[in-house]
This record gives structure tokens, C-alpha cells and sequence, in this order.
């Protein structure tokens, strides 16, 4: 029988392997980006609404998502989503109509809708408050490492089998994680229930009837906490987005790299994200035992990370030497990291477990509607300006923006939507938790 520190490790490394899956079937099409361009006559314009189509579906598909993760739990959620998005990522490599492969975007957007609010639900249920900012710093640098692997591991399946049999192969290793999530990964509910030790009830929990999810749902969208998260999250998702779907683009056109450096120079960039989220975990933490609020050390960690990372592209866009760019661009990318999984600790001291995929889905809304505009407003400058440095200047200032609303609208935990928890509002949470 395995203990529980084993079930939290199996948790990390299962939500770790689906998030790096994940980012590998979603850069893809970034990688493939040029030469899907050339076999099928396609226009920078309508290679950004191509990339865009995803992210769309992707931020739509979060709201009535994220009550459902919640109804049926993190387990369910999770390996039916990596079902149906590995599908739609090996039928994308058997089209070749750009209606179809729009639409194979925009259910390869709703198939992975589910990931990131159902992993911060998991991390919710098997670790304590005071443990969950590196737990998260660790899942979440799944997303680093993904596109971190994905341009010379793609590459080399684009080289090898063409980019159609690298949407195929990818979707076929997605299929093969999912059968092993539903063989290995336990809940801790299912785990109690197995070892005879029943999950003790937390005061304050909420109630899970579908009629109260749906209230606590919409009542959400009345916490200012709610519209800070949103908005914050807008600027984080429009960088990393800008990155994870133009920056191989930015290096082949703007500074004549070959297919084979390009993919080197990404994969530095995001594997300085990947450092970036671990050190956001352990900044949390460290943070929270010196004695700073569960909410205020994830409010400085996050706002730091944006303001950083928009000085950096800012200099971007000012910037002609490719060796410049490629420091500027790391750097860049380890700030915005910092903010993206410092965004997700956010969540899982705001509200409770229970309530975390509905509130996590929100704020992934906000995020991937904003992340939906970077591709097309980057391909439309592209088109005609015939460079990318509007783009980095336009993603600056979206972070600052994005850093004044975590500012001016964060605050600490707020009375949740069931009556149980009006009545006591702090207790889910330790008496760390503060503005």
C-alpha cells in the first residue's frame, strides 16, 4: 500500500508529464509554424488566426469547464481531456483544408481546457497550504519544460516523418499518458476510502450539489478578488503566448537564424522559464516562513515578475543584436514564469479545494482571451510592418497593465459563495493568509 508521501509524489510526476504532453501538442504548430506555411499557401495573417483558434476555444471553453471539474473531480476531468486532445492533435496531421484545421484547433483548445484548474485542484487536495507554492512551482514548470523540449524534439519528428507525423506522434504519446494516469493516479478521497481512513471534513467546506456549484459559481464573478486574478493573468498568458506561438517565427525572419538554431535558442528561453517557476515556488514558501501573508507573498512574487519581464521586452523591441535579444528574451521568459505559477499559488489560497477549478478556470479565461489576441495582432504586424519589435513593446505594456490590476485589486481571502463559509470566512485558509 503506498503512503501518502508517495501518492503526492506519483501526483507531481503525473501532472508534471501531462503538462509537458500538454505544451508539447500545443507548440506544435509553432514549430511546424514556416513550413505548414509553405506546403499549403498559407499567409502570416492566417497562420495568427490558425494559432489564435486554440486559445480562443481555450479561453471559452474555461468558464462552464471549471464547474465540472469540480462536480466530477480531478481524476475524470483530467484523463478524459488528454483523451480527446490527443485525438484532435493526430487527426490535425490528416487535413489539409484551413477550415478543418481550424476546427481540429478549436477542439484541441477545449480538449486541454481542463488541465491547469484540474492539476491546481489535485495540488489542492494532497498538500497543505504551506507546502503548495513548490509543489505548484514544480508542476508548473511542466510548461517550460514542454515548449523547452518541443522545438528540437518536434523538429527532429518534422525532419524525420514531415510535420503530419509529428502531430500523429505526439497525439499517439498523449493517448498512452492518458491510459497510465487512469491505471496509477489515486485521489486522496479514493486513497482514504482504500486505507479504511475516512478524509476528515474541514470546517467551512462548501457544499457540492450542482445547484450549489453553480450559485458559488456566478457569485465569484462579484469578489473584486476574482476580477484581480483576471485581469493579472491577462498579461502573463498575452507574453507567454506571444512567445510560445512567434518566437521561432522572430528568430528565422528577423534575424536569419537556421531551423536547427531557432530551435536551440527557444528552448533556452523556456528552460529559463522552467527555473523561473521553481524559483517562484521556493520564493513563496521562503516568503511564507519568514512570516509574510499567504496572499501578499504571492501578490509581491507576481506583480515583481511581470514588471521585470516587461522591462525586458521592452528592450526587445529597441534591439537589433541577436545575441542581445536571445539574453533579453531568457530573461524575460524567467520573470513571466515566475508570474505564471505564482498566478496558480494565488488560487489555492483564495478559495477552497473544493472551489479551486472553478476559480482557477475563471482566471485561465481571462488569461487565454488576452493570450488569443498575441498571435493575431502579432501576424498582422508582422504582415505589415515586416518586423516583431511593435509586438514586444505592445506585450510590455499589456504586463504593466496586468501588474497594477494584481495591485490595486488583490486582496486576502474573501467570504466564499456558501452560507457555511460566510459565516467563516478565514478558516479554510491559515492564519498567515493576509492582505
Amino acid at each position: 500500500m503506498r503512503t501518502i508521501k508517495a501518492c503526492k509524489t506519483i501526483a507531481v510526476a503525473f501532472l508534471f508529464l501531462i503538462g509537458v504532453v500538454n505544451y508539447l501538442d500545443r507548440t506544435a504548430l509553432s514549430v511546424a509554424n514556416t513550413s505548414i506555411q509553405q506546403d499549403l499557401s498559407i499567409t502570416p495573417s492566417q497562420m495568427g488566426f490558425l494559432l489564435s483558434a486554440f486559445s480562443l476555444a481555450y479561453a471559452f471553453a474555461q468558464l462552464p469547464l471549471g464547474i465540472l471539474i469540480d462536480r466530477l473531480g480531478s481524476k475524470l476531468a483530467l484523463g478524459g481531456s488528454l483523451v480527446l486532445w490527443s485525438l484532435a492533435q493526430m487527426a490535425f496531421g490528416l487535413f489539409s483544408q484551413f477550415s478543418h484545421m481550424v476546427g481540429l484547433r478549436v477542439l484541441l483548445g477545449i480538449g486541454e481546457a481542463p488541465v491547469f484548474p484540474s492539476a491546481a485542484k489535485a495540488l489542492a487536495e494532497w498538500f497543505d497550504e504551506h507546502e503548495r507554492g513548490t509543489a505548484t512551482g514544480l508542476v508548473w514548470s511542466s510548461t517550460c519544460i514542454g515548449p523547452c523540449l518541443a522545438p528540437p524534439l518536434l523538429t527532429l519528428f518534422m525532419v524525420q516523418a514531415g510535420w503530419r507525423g509529428m502531430f500523429i506522434v505526439t497525439g499517439v504519446l498523449g493517448i498512452a499518458l492518458a491510459i497510465c494516469w487512469f491505471a496509477f493516479y489515486q485521489t486522496k478521497r479514493d486513497y482514504m476510502a482504500a486505507t479504511g481512513r475516512p478524509e476528515p471534513q474541514r470546517a467551512g467546506a462548501p457544499a457540492s450539489g450542482g445547484q450549489q456549484l453553480l450559485r458559488d459559481w456566478a457569485r465569484l464573478f462579484r469578489q473584486r478578488n476574482t476580477w484581480g486574478a483576471l485581469l493579472g493573468f491577462m498579461g502573463v498568458i498575452y507574453m507567454i503566448w506571444l512567445y510560445l506561438t512567434w518566437l521561432p517565427g522572430y528568430f528565422e525572419k528577423q534575424h536569419g537564424l537556421a531551423l536547427f538554431k531557432t530551435a536551440w535558442v527557444v528552448s533556452l528561453a523556456f528552460l529559463c522559464g522552467a527555473v523561473g517557476t521553481i524559483v517562484a515556488g521556493r520564493a513563496c514558501d521562503w516568503l511564507v516562513k519568514r512570516g509574510v501573508g499567504l496572499v501578499a507573498s504571492r501578490k509581491r512574487v507576481v506583480i515583481t515578475g511581470l514588471l521585470a519581464a516587461a522591462a525586458f521586452s521592452l528592450v526587445v523591441g529597441y534591439s537589433k543584436d541577436v545575441t542581445l535579444c536571445v539574453v533579453l528574451l531568457c530573461l524575460a521568459m524567467f520573470f513571466i514564469s515566475i508570474s505564471s505559477a505564482t498566478a496558480w499559488m494565488i488560487v489555492n489560497v483564495l478559495v477552497v479545494p473544493e472551489r479551486v477549478a472553478s476559480f482557477g478556470s475563471i482566471q485561465n479565461f481571462g488569461g487565454y482571451l488576452a493570450g488569443s489576441v498575441a498571435p493575431i495582432v502579432t501576424g498582422f504586424t508582422v504582415q505589415y510592418t515586416g518586423n516583431f519589435d511593435s509586438a514586444f513593446i505592445t506585450s510590455a505594456a499589456v504586463a504593466v497593465f496586468s501588474a497594477l490590476a494584481y495591485w490595486g485589486l488583490l486582496r486576502g481571502p474573501q467570504p466564499q459563495a456558501s452560507s457555511k463559509l460566510q459565516a467563516a470566512p478565514e478558516k479554510p485558509l491559515q492564519a498567515t493568509a493576509s492582505k
